[in-house]
């Protein structure tokens, strides 16, 4: 088949996917609850994103295969614009689902700022005749836009890994969803990003190639997007509980906390109460409760979240969720050996886990192999 063929083909999906994604994804209706307000703001900003990506497609298929245009230097300024545009809403989006009280109006304005002025600037730059000084211009908006999308993945990563480590904090287990659909939305989105200055001066199949990115990495982040919708409760939840927590230890007094030798805030006296509370819970078989939280787990211990916390990263030197997991890897060692009938996906129900991939990936990085094979090693 012609390549040409093929490259219409593709552009023709390229833009219809991503209008339909973006449409589905703008118009799909999340829980009607209040706490859902800023996923549906980041869901619709990703939408509009998306929606930009379908409209820069769209005019690329139409001036190269139906007006003929041939000018370069028009398809590249729109195609700089728009990814320009494109990585301040995406990571804006992200940033409104993960850390919803540190993006106000001023981040947005900001945004609005960069995207204004790279778009004057790409339009000045379209205008200049002498195509040398235009050439050279287009390859430094490449560079900006390179730089642009840098620091917009680096605040993303920035909020995704503050908000990794609250949800590990607070859940024993939400956390390995969202873990495992996230970073890859973000490697896919990185790649489609920073390859766009590149695109500009390779050849077409190159673009192709970028293009067919594109579409599995719309139908990727529209599919994770809808299964977030189903835990963003919990993690909205969590953030909120966890800058209680910051502003209460922010309140304390300093005549109030007094350093151990041990470097914990909590005194050895607590610290061994907390440590009974801990093996009577344990006892009991507590972690075993699916989805269990840190609230759950303190209440049941009697004690409070606050205490409970700080004597899991003072004294334990983990968070909850990694606290919790190895309670439930040990227990589930133990029926592997004793046991041989057990499936383990039985034995993963047993320990506490809601899914048998989250229990195989936890199993193995607490032991380093998978279960099936942990135990035909021993």
């Amino acid at each position: 088949m012609d390549f040409e063929v093929i490259e219409y083909h593709l552009v023709l999906l390229g833009w219809v996917s991503a209008f339909l994604i973006g449409a589905f994804l703008l118009f799909f209706k999340p829980p009607n609850a209040s706490n859902y307000a800023t996923y549906r703001k980041g869901k619709n900003i990703l939408a509009l994103g998306i929606l930009l990506f379908g409209v820069e497609i769209l005019f690329q298929w139409l001036i190269r295969f139906y007006l003929n245009l041939q000018d370069p230097a028009l398809s590249v300024s729109v195609y700089l614009f728009v990814y320009c545009v494109a990585a301040l809403l995406l990571s804006y989006g992200f940033c409104s689902v993960l850390a919803p009280r540190k993006m106000n109006s001023r981040q947005w304005l900001i945004a609005v700022t960069i995207a204004s002025t790279y778009g004057i600037i790409l339009i000045i730059n379209y205008f200049i005749e002498n195509r040398r000084w235009q050439t050279i211009g287009i390859l430094c908006c490449c560079v900006l836009l390179f730089l642009i999308t840098c620091i917009s993945l680096y605040k993303l990563v920035k909020i995704y890994r503050s908000a990794i480590n609250v949800l590990r904090t607070y859940y024993s287990d939400v956390v390995e969803s969202l873990m495992r659909w996230m970073p890859g939305v973000g490697v896919g989105f990185t790649v489609l990003l920073l390859s766009a200055p590149v695109t500009c001066f390779a050849p077409r199949w190159v673009g192709v190639n970028q293009l067919a990115l594109g579409i599995i990495v719309f139908i990727y982040t529209f599919v994770c997007t809808i299964n977030f919708s189903f835990s963003y409760g919990k993690v909205l939840h969590a953030i909120n509980k966890t800058d209680e927590d910051i502003e209460t230890a922010e309140s304390f007094t300093s005549g109030e906390v007094t350093q151990t030798p041990a470097g914990s805030s909590l005194s050895a006296s607590l610290q061994e109460v907390l440590r009974a509370k801990e093996e009577r819970w344990r006892e009991q078989g507590g972690y075993r409760t699916p989805g269990v939280t840190i609230d759950e787990a303190a209440h049941e211990m009697g004690t409070n979240r606050n205490y409970l916390s700080r004597y899991l990263n003072e004294v334990r030197h983990m968070p909850f969720y990694s606290w919790v997991a190895q309670m439930r890897i040990s227990e589930a060692c133990d029926i592997l050996l004793n046991d041989r009938n057990a499936s383990i996906e039985q034995i993963a129900s047993q320990v506490g886990f809601t899914s048998l991939s989250t229990f195989s990936s936890t199993f193995k990085k607490v032991m380093g192999e998978s279960p099936a094979k942990w135990r035909n090693n021993q």
